[in-house]
This record gives C-alpha cells, structure tokens and sequence, in this order.
C-alpha cells in the first residue's frame, strides 16, 4: 500500500490540478502556473493528512506477530477502527470532545504492538528452544553422568556443563513465566478496550455535553494501560 503523501501525490484530482496548472503556465500566463502549483500543494496536503488515509497505511504496514498474541492485538486493532468510525460519523462538538480518547487509543494501540514484537520474539526462541532439545532430559543424563565419574577432571567438566543446562533452563523458565505473564495481560487489555469502543459509542450517542464529564477519567484508564505496558517491555529487555 503507498503512503499517504504518495496516495495523495498520484490522487486522480491532483494529477489533472498538475495538469491544468502547466497547461495555464505554457499557454497562457507564467504567473499561473505557480498558483496552480500552490492549490496542487494544498490539495496534496489535504489528501495526506487524511485520518482514514493514515490510519489504514499503518494498519497495513504492521507485520505479522506470533500466534499467541495476533489474536489479543486483532481485538485491540478492531477496537481502534471501530472507535475512529465512531468518531467519524459524530457531529463535529462531539468529534472534539472525543478526539482525547482517542488519541490515548492510537498511543495504547502502538504500545501493544510494539510490546507483542518484541514478546514474538521470545516466543519463538521459547518454541525453537523447546522443540529442538529437551533440557529436563539432558539435565537427568547429565546428572547419571556425573554419578559415574571416576575421573576429577571429567566430573568437573560434567558439573560445568549442568550448571551451564540449569542456567539456560532457568532462563527459559523465566521467558516462559514473562509470556505468561503479557498474555494475562494482553487478555485483559483487549476485554478492556471492548468495553472502551461500548463507553465510546454511548458518549458518542449522549452528546458533547454529556461527554465532555467522562472523557478525562476515560483518558486516564488509558494512560494507565499504556503505562503497563511499557513497564512489562522494559521487564522484557532484561530477559
């Protein structure tokens, strides 16, 4: 998909203002075609800003997560869609009433996906990890092993190699628990926000008026999930 300053660049309306504009220039007056550059600009600046515009080029320029957490983000991206269309079709007092909430939802959203990135690459090097060897297994032969040492100097080299299996054992256990841990997370977040896109669409339908007394405690649940976030990816980076 083009971004949106490309989609608004090769925009049907603003190739042909391009066009009149040169044509004016050549056939009739100079002068004219710098005005006509300077409506191009503004049409292509028009068109660029465009929220839906924007909103679906990032939408398509996210990559695919693992499984295990695609589904929780799906609803958080859904909730997100469904709340700017919410947005979309209210008048404009209740649009600027609103615009706060869903500001902290665009933020939220980012926050999710960057936190399920970086969570799907623990997840793969768990999956990777516990499909290629069994560590419990190697740990228990490892353990015969040192039993029937006679040898010193093989002993210890069999103790070295335990104690290197139980670390990266415990390193596993301790990716395994942190998945965990973001996925109950995650699972609660995406409950959360569907109740967000209910609360939206109740205020949307309330009127400006009415809105403008739930938006701020609304804002701030936001704030907090985000912050949540960002404190279990920077738990993550010390894994």
């Amino acid at each position: 998909m083009r971004s949106p300053l490309l989609s608004a660049i090769f925009h049907p309306l603003n190739i042909v203002m391009m066009g009149l504009a040169a044509f004016a220039g050549l056939v009739s007056a100079w002068w004219l075609f710098p005005v006509g550059l300077l409506f191009w600009g503004v049409m292509i600046f028009n068109v660029a800003r465009d929220q839906s515009l924007r909103l679906n080029y990032e939408m398509q320029q996210r990559a695919p997560l693992a499984s295990r957490f695609q589904r929780y983000f799906d609803r958080v991206e859904r909730a997100q869609v469904s709340i700017f269309n919410t947005l979309a079709t209210a008048s404009s007092a209740t649009r600027r009433v609103l615009q706060p909430v869903r500001d902290e939802v665009d933020v939220l959203t980012k926050e999710v996906y960057a936190l399920c990135q970086r969570m799907s690459t623990l997840e793969n090097y768990r999956v990777v990890s516990q499909s290629h060897t069994d560590l419990t297994t190697d740990l228990e032969h490892i353990d015969k092993a040192i039993a029937r040492a006679e040898d010193d100097a093989v002993r210890r080299d069999y103790e070295e190699s335990r104690q290197a299996l139980q670390e990266r054992l415990a390193k596993l256990q301790g990716v395994s628990t942190q998945l965990e841990r973001v996925e109950a997370q995650l699972m609660s977040l995406a409950n959360e926000m569907d109740g967000v896109v209910t609360e939206v669409v109740r205020m949307q339908a309330a009127g400006a008026d009415s809105a403008a007394a739930f938006v701020p405690e609304l804002v701030t649940r936001l704030r907090q999930e985000t912050l949540q976030l960002q404190i279990f990816e920077q738990e993550a980076t010390r894994l």
